[in-house]
């Protein structure tokens, strides 16, 4: 049989994962959905290359990697905009994002600084293939389990691709991904709902907490969004009885400085949640960099289900699944 393996990690980067849509369904035994932080662009990147929706691919952040192409592939940078370039025998050109490209045997493909945003996606025809757990082929850093071996990419690691299913995108539907997701994905005034706890935090909080430019701490990853900007804490301090957590909710500590959770976020948590980010907004939640500001914008439960619902139709009309 041949061999599946069609990338070979040459570099990394910083923290370059395989992720996919995650795991649903497992929260009640402690295990987050996880999966793409910015699962628009993994999603988009897919529907380039006729791949499922879910496909795994290769989460890169801040910092791109370097590849060696060990077989023909067709793939698809997808997300924060990066230099990116193909180095053949003797020759250089340039890839560029949202637009599938060639890898040939031999080649190799460098990524630098990612721009205009934290993470890219690099989608391959076929899909990334690591074993399943779960029902996911996502990483889970804190848990160290799917992906491969539980971890980030290291030099060497050999990345095996499935079959592709059809014909890939042209140059339009290329164009169409970037009109579509770029404003999304640029959005820096977050839509939330108020929080299951509102009513534990004074008014004089909650009014700084809608109001304020929030800049994004330093000490920020796949697990949650530090906020530097103090609200207050709650009327109680601070601390409760651990409930169930999802992605997006803004939690805030005795430090009264919020904390918005991410992809790999723990199931349960013992701080009040002030507002929870819309779920339309969660890709460009993952697509804020370390010092850049966000603030939050108040929409009722009935507004976000619209909202998500608008995008989804505006989604299947530009790219619609086969």
């Amino acid at each position: 049989m041949a061999s599946r393996t069609a990338l070979r990690v040459i570099e990394p980067g910083m923290c370059t994962t395989v992720q996919d849509l995650g795991r649903p369904g497992w929260a009640s035994v402690g295990v987050a959905r996880g999966g793409a932080a910015d699962a628009l662009s993994l999603r988009i990147g897919n529907r380039l290359l006729q791949n499922e929706d879910r496909a795994a691919a290769i989460e890169m952040t801040l910092l791109g990697g370097a590849f060696a192409c060990e077989r023909d592939i067709i793939a698809v940078l997808a997300g924060g905009e990066i230099e990116a370039r193909i180095e053949g025998r003797g020759s250089t050109h340039l890839a560029s994002t949202w637009a599938p490209f060639e890898l040939s045997a031999g080649e190799r493909l460098v990524t630098r600084s990612i721009r205009g945003g934290v993470r890219t996606i690099l989608c391959v025809a076929g899909g990334i293939l690591v074993p399943p757990l779960l029902g996911s082929r996502s990483t889970h850093l804190g848990g160290q389990f799917g992906g491969l071996d539980g971890r980030m990419l290291r030099p060497g690691d050999a990345i095996e691709v499935g079959e592709p299913r059809g014909r890939c995108a042209d140059g339009s539907a290329g164009a169409r991904a970037r009109a579509l997701a770029k404003p999304m994905l640029a959005r820096r005034s977050l839509r939330a709902v108020d929080g299951p706890h509102r009513h534990c935090f004074d008014s004089a909080a909650v009014k700084r907490f809608w109001s304020t430019r929030f800049e994004v701490s330093l000490q920020s990853d796949r697990v949650g969004l530090r906020l530097n900007e103090c609200i207050g804490s709650a009327n109680f301090g601070g601390r409760m009885p651990s409930e169930g957590m999802l992605h997006g909710a803004v939690q805030v500590p005795e430090s009264g400085r919020p904390i918005v959770l991410m992809a790999d976020h723990p199931t349960t948590g013992g701080y009040p949640v002030v507002a929870c980010v819309a779920a339309v907004d969660l890709p460009a939640l993952g697509q804020v960099r370390p010092g850049e500001s966000i603030s939050f914008e108040t929409v009722t439960v009935e507004r976000a289900r619209e909202l998500y619902a608008e995008r989804e139709r505006i989604l299947e009309v530009e790219l619609p699944t086969r």
